[in-house]
């Protein structure tokens, strides 16, 4: 097997690591979610225990707080289920790498043994197998022009093969592709619902600072909240980071084929 091939193999296997990252730290913003929810609810409490009009202010931040992991929810349905597509076209480019593979397996010894019938120093490794110019017109290719009809149409066949199943590859990295591209969009709408979030937090941090009392539980919520964003800041980097190189790839993979 060629070393262009190789990398192929190679850097198809990775895309698909990094689609399954992805999707990983997709489902994991559900629990981010959920524990800012439940803290906001655990403000509401403290701050309905507050009879002045800075437990009332307290309440209402509160309240905002509470509602934007309603309002993020659906993003981040849309971000997991986006993320799931994605995979699975990878894995469905995975299956059909394989599919190449076999092929391509088949193809090279092939080419190996009307070379060496031929006593040629030429061997398979010479010809660029992902290059859909040389797979079409392989069986014409001076290397070949005594071999039998039956060969030569075996070697069409096997070069056709690989020319359906590259252009299918094709197809589903470029879907991937402008699938990644939403997913990174929706990564930023979740990063500005985190940007809100540590801001409502620095709101509640001010009223509280006008009170008597319970000033230290709610100094304690504001800095589990920024926690909390932080966290989701650091899981939509680490996404984010996964879909670049991810992208990068795609865009190397459809290139090399084209």
């Amino acid at each position: 097997m060629s070393a262009v091939i190789d990398k192929y193999i190679s850097d198809i296997t990775q895309v698909f690591s990094l689609a399954v990252d992805v999707l990983n730290g997709a489902r994991s913003l559900k629990g981010i979610s959920l524990d800012l929810k439940l803290l906001a609810i655990n403000g509401i409490v403290q701050a309905s225990k507050i009879g002045t009009n800075q437990g009332q202010s307290l309440i209402t931040l509160s309240g905002f707080l509470s509602d934007l992991p309603v309002q993020i929810e659906p993003e981040l349905v849309d971000l997991e289920q986006t993320a799931s597509i994605f995979s699975l076209q990878l894995t469905d480019c995975s299956t059909a790498v394989r599919r190449f593979l076999k092929y391509s397996e088949a193809l090279s010894q092939m080419i190996n043994r009307l070379l060496r019938d031929r006593r040629s120093t030429y061997n398979a490794s010479d010809f660029n197998l992902l290059d859909v110019r040389v797979l079409a017109r392989l069986h014409l290719d001076n290397a070949f022009t005594d071999i039998s009809e039956i060969d030569r149409e075996n070697l069409k066949t096997l070069a056709q093969r690989n020319i359906e199943i590259i252009a299918l590859a094709n197809n589903l990295l470029f879907e991937a592709h402008n699938l990644m591209t939403r997913t990174a969009k929706k990564l930023d709408s979740i990063k500005r619902n985190g940007f809100i979030a540590n801001y409502m937090g620095s709101n509640i941090l001010i009223e509280s600072s006008y009170l008597s009392s319970d000033q230290k539980s709610f100094s304690g919520l504001v800095e589990n909240i920024k926690d909390i964003v932080k966290v989701l800041d650091e899981q939509l980097y680490a996404i984010s980071d996964s879909l670049s190189k991810g992208d990068n790839m795609i865009t190397t993979l459809i290139k090399v084929r084209n």
